[in-house]
């Protein structure tokens, strides 16, 4: 790829935030941003707050949340408020859905006026206003209530209603709060671990459910060779000799991060197909859906880095027809549930343990070669909940931003999610944050979705203000001036 970046090239975040929603109602907010060079902000979610008193609700700001004008909003101190809905929902938006959306409490409409005024606010410093839409899991309300209606199972993502209900929410934000002009759908993905009892073993997921079988059915899909296709592929996971590692990592390099693996070997076909048309099906409908009500409406899709698209059922280059923007989860942090030092360090551990005679040095080499994923030799994975190295941002970090920009579709369709962390994992340093988005601006991104406003200390707010006014990348990372290898 050859870089085509300026010396005042930026790399802007999409600024996220998470309630107190308050934060946003002085305009010293909006100030702060712009004056960074900052024009974008994600909202995650649109609700307002109940005060609840005593140990009831949720504590805001959260404990995590270390950003000062957070703890601010809320008078100084730390209160137990509930989510609710931030407008009266229209009827026939949600007619013949089962699940429908709770009415605004009455009491909290001038709070509600106070977040439009907000929103306005922004669109006049000429702010863009996206609306997080987590899965579609927020089934009680607008985007992120919160409040998910426990009697009820929630439907699998190839139930109808989970697109419908998707559709039914943009429409009536917008006709709420016209101010939002972007949605950003999270997910929906199949799980990639394989650590046994990990949040996203893939084994452990619910697959064999009613609505799956109904859309395997529908499509002409076997769903017994589906359920059978992933325990091949666990029996395929616990063969692994030296020698077999070694013949594999010789002549089947990349084979686990390509599509075409899969579609080619007959014991995981069905699986994978399966997967990816589930994935596609939702998206897409999605997609179309808010479309065809909202044709300015910009909606985009996360998913997971290129290395586990295809266990994830995610193909970012088929997406680009029915994404505005793809966001593709560029977390790299290592203890955590979806972060992807964490990852590696699972599928090495575990292959290790379900195969005699492989250690760790060459379980490394095999996940590798499995998925076309350069690890730095001066970053073991025994080292992973230390400070990443340079090396590290120059082989694993450039690799996968070069393949999501090209999967995307280029740089203006590309807006990846960037953390510092996620549910108690360890926290990405401000030196690794400055390296990262180096690397990211010296392959050619121009903006990334922040995770989040809430949680940025002062030297992480530093970081990201000098690659928003159009920091240099190449006085970041230890390398030659003008070097444009991948």
């Amino acid at each position: 790829m050859t870089n085509t970046n300026s010396d005042n090239q930026t790399l802007k975040p999409v600024m996220g935030l998470r309630p107190p929603n308050e934060i946003m109602f002085e305009e010293s907010f909006w100030d702060e941003l712009a004056d960074a060079g900052v024009n974008e902000v994600a909202l995650q979610w649109i609700c307002l707050l109940e005060d609840r008193g005593g140990d009831t609700g949720n504590v805001y700001p959260q404990e995590e949340d270390g950003h000062p004008r957070g703890l601010a909003a809320m008078g100084g101190k730390r209160v137990n408020r509930l989510p609710r809905a931030a407008f009266d929902p229209t009827p026939e938006f949600y007619e013949g859905l089962t699940w429908q959306p709770p009415m605004m409490p009455a009491h909290l409409a001038e709070q509600g006026k106070k977040l439009s005024a907000a929103l306005d606010m922004g669109i006049a410093k000429g702010f863009k206003i996206y609306a997080v839409d987590d899965k579609g899991y927020f089934l009680s309300g607008g985007f992120g209530t919160g409040l998910l209606d426990t009697s009820k199972r929630p439907p699998n993502f190839t139930n109808p209603e989970m697109p419908a209900m998707t559709i039914a929410r943009a429409r009536d934000t917008a006709k709420h709060f016209p101010q939002v002009t972007g949605i950003m759908l999270d997910g929906p993905d199949f799980k990639w671990e394989i650590k046994p009892g990990h949040r996203d073993d893939m084994w452990v997921e619910r697959i064999d459910t009613m609505e799956f079988r109904s859309f395997a059915s529908e499509n002409g899909m076997d769903f017994q060779k589906i359920l059978d296709g992933r325990e091949h592929f666990k029996e395929f996971l616990h063969g692994f000799t030296p020698d077999y590692a070694r013949k594999f990592i010789s002549e089947s390099p990349g084979a686990l991060a390509s599509h075409d693996w899969w579609r080619d070997h007959p014991k995981f076909t069905d699986w994978f197909s399966f997967k990816q048309a589930a994935v596609e099906w939702s998206v897409s409908s999605s997609y179309n859906g808010v479309k065809k009500h909202l044709p300015d409406m910009q909606v985009g899709n996360s998913s997971r880095l290129p290395f586990a698209e295809p266990l994830t059922g995610h193909n970012t280059i088929r997406k680009q027809q029915y994404t505005d923007f793809q966001q593709p989860k560029q977390y790299w942090w290592s203890g955590g549930v979806a972060g992807f030092r964490g990852t590696i360090f699972n599928w090495v551990e575990t292959l290790v343990d379900w195969n005699d005679g492989l250690d760790t040095d060459l379980a490394s080499e095999l996940f590798s070669s499995m998925f076309d994923y350069p690890l730095a030799a001066s970053y073991p994975i025994s080292d992973y909940n230390g400070e990443a190295t340079d090396e590290w941002f120059t082989t694993g970090v450039r690799d996968q931003t070069t393949k999501m920009l090209a999967n995307s579709g280029g740089s203006e369709r590309y807006m990846p999610w960037v953390g510092l962390e996620h549910f108690g994992s360890n926290w990405l340093t401000a030196s690794e944050l400055d390296r990262l988005l180096a690397e990211m601006q010296s392959q050619g991104a121009t903006r990334y979705c922040y995770f989040i406003y809430n949680s940025m200390e002062p030297e992480i707010w530093n970081v990201i203000q000098k690659y928003a006014r159009g920091r240099s990348y190449g006085s970041t990372l230890t390398r030659r001036e003008g070097d444009t290898t991948n």
